[in-house]
């Protein structure tokens, strides 16, 4: 090993600026096995920004890199109408699906990442219902600091779960990455009703419900009634 190759390794400072430059996966997974160093450098604020896990005010708008990768339906560019959304399953389609049990760990490290950088704050969700009494829709609120990828997964996956007498599709906006300024995603959520029980749908969803899951608590306003066919011209 060269001098200048000891002295990059043996410099916490020149260490961590190396590590700035590795792929997301190899500074995750990789790095913090080589030595306790090394494991050690990861932690620092630098690092723990890159990675997702603290929020970076300072950077440009971005998705996180890992997560997009991870968890596809979330980040999805559907269109406007609701065929075009993810639904459940998309979901399973995941990575999830060839490696639950590394997923589903509580201290899986995907739940503490940040969905963006800077942190989104708040999500707004609009709830469209089609039902054989009518077409309805409400909206909440919920408003986090540093919005994780746990939070966010806890809430979706409830509502696509397949039910008996339903299925839903959902979408997902970011901020645009020129909106530096915006702290805000928008989550939309249609649910059809079935005319006929479908029994084979019950318990489909529990596979791909993390160890850790909890309880998302949103402050909803009340249902709304639509005109019949006007469900689709409702924007969130």
């Amino acid at each position: 090993m060269s001098i200048a190759q000891t002295t990059v390794i043996s410099s916490p400072e020149l260490l961590e600026h190396t590590l700035t430059h590795l792929p997301m996966r190899d500074l995750l997974v990789t790095a913090p096995l080589v030595s306790q160093m090394w494991h050690a450098i990861t932690l620092t604020t630098t690092l723990q920004r890159l990675l997702f896990f603290e929020p970076d005010t300072s950077s440009g708008r971005a998705e996180n890199p890992l997560l997009v990768e991870l968890f596809p339906p979330f980040f999805a560019q559907g269109g406007r109408g609701r065929w075009t959304w993810p639904n459940f399953e998309a979901i399973k389609t995941m990575a999830w699906s060839k490696a639950p049990d590394a997923f589903k760990r509580p201290e899986a490290s995907w739940r503490r990442m940040l969905v963006t950088q800077p942190p989104a704050r708040r999500l707004v969700m609009t709830e469209r219902s089609h039902a054989q009494d009518g077409d309805f829709v409400r909206r909440g609120v919920l408003d986090d600091p540093c919005l994780r990828m746990g939070v966010l997964y806890d809430l979706v996956l409830p509502l696509v779960e397949p039910h008996v007498l339903s299925s839903t599709s959902f979408l997902i906006r970011w901020p645009d990455r020129e909106d530096a300024g915006r702290d805000e995603i928008a989550l939309g959520v249609v649910s059809m009703s079935h005319c006929t029980p479908d029994r084979s749908r019950i318990d489909a969803g529990k596979p791909f419900y993390s160890d850790a899951a909890g309880n998302v608590n949103i402050e909803f306003g009340e249902w709304v009634e639509v005109p019949r066919g006007r469900l689709d011209d409702i924007d969130f």
